[in-house]
């Protein structure tokens, strides 16, 4: 005991218990870590800088579609040369047509006699004169106007109105009318019925109307299509 004390060079136990208190810690003792923060690594998409999320643009507001206009569109279909069904039913009187639909109808044979106006032009400046009329239509979907341009079709044993003062009798050459005794819009007063639609002669007047030799009947005549056509009506006696 006492040779090991020597070899360490400590003269008694109470000396070897004292080096032993005061010697350090051992290098084997672990060392408190502590975690360093993990460094963040940039993407090409922000530049090195952190980005917040963009918000996304509005949609683009979308443009409501008009609503089709079947009339427009009834009018768009109608062609120069066409013949309609329809007449001026004489109740807007004699300063304006009240036709006898609100949209053209299909149309129909022009050598039929459901044929009562031909389509000479369309969207133009309409020629007047007796026995042609223009019929239009502005369309309030789409700010448009269509403007058909008329010429009255003529039948044998039809019939239009009149309006007699004293002897004199004036034609509503647009109108038609049932060939039969009925209250008429005013200011008419007379229905008329047509007893020829003929070429007309030169000078052409009612005495061109009669139509057998002797014939004594009272003819009221007007000069259509300009001036082409002799239109003879006489004052419809009928029930």
């Amino acid at each position: 005991m006492l040779s090991i004390l020597a070899w360490l060079g400590v003269g008694s136990p109470g000396e070897l218990k004292d080096l032993l208190t005061d010697s350090p810690p051992s290098s084997s003792s672990p060392a408190p870590s502590t975690s360093s923060p993990t460094d963040r690594i940039p993407d090409d998409s922000d530049n090195g800088e952190e980005s917040a999320d963009e918000p996304e643009p509005d949609p683009e507001p979308s443009t409501p579609t008009p609503t089709p206009d079947p009339t427009e569109s009834a009018f768009e279909a109608v062609s120069a040369g066409d013949c309609l069904p329809v007449h001026d039913t004489g109740r807007g009187g004699t300063t304006s047509v009240d036709w006898s639909a609100g949209a053209p109808p299909d149309p129909v044979s022009c050598a039929g006699e459901q044929a009562q106006v031909q389509v000479t032009a369309v969207n133009t400046d309409c020629p007047a004169g007796y026995g042609k009329s223009y019929w239009s239509y502005r369309s309030t979907t789409t700010g448009d106007t269509t403007k058909l341009c008329l010429s009255r079709v003529y039948h044998a044993n039809y019939c239009i109105l009149g309006r007699q003062s004293g002897d004199s009798i004036s034609l509503a050459l647009m109108t038609a009318v049932a060939c039969r005794r009925e209250p008429v819009p005013a200011p008419y007063n007379q229905i008329m019925h047509i007893t020829g639609v003929y070429r007309a002669p030169a000078g052409a007047d009612a005495n061109n109307c009669r139509r057998v030799a002797g014939d004594q009947t009272r003819y009221w005549a007007a000069l259509v299509d300009d001036g082409a056509t002799l239109l003879c009506t006489t004052i419809y006696q009928g029930s």
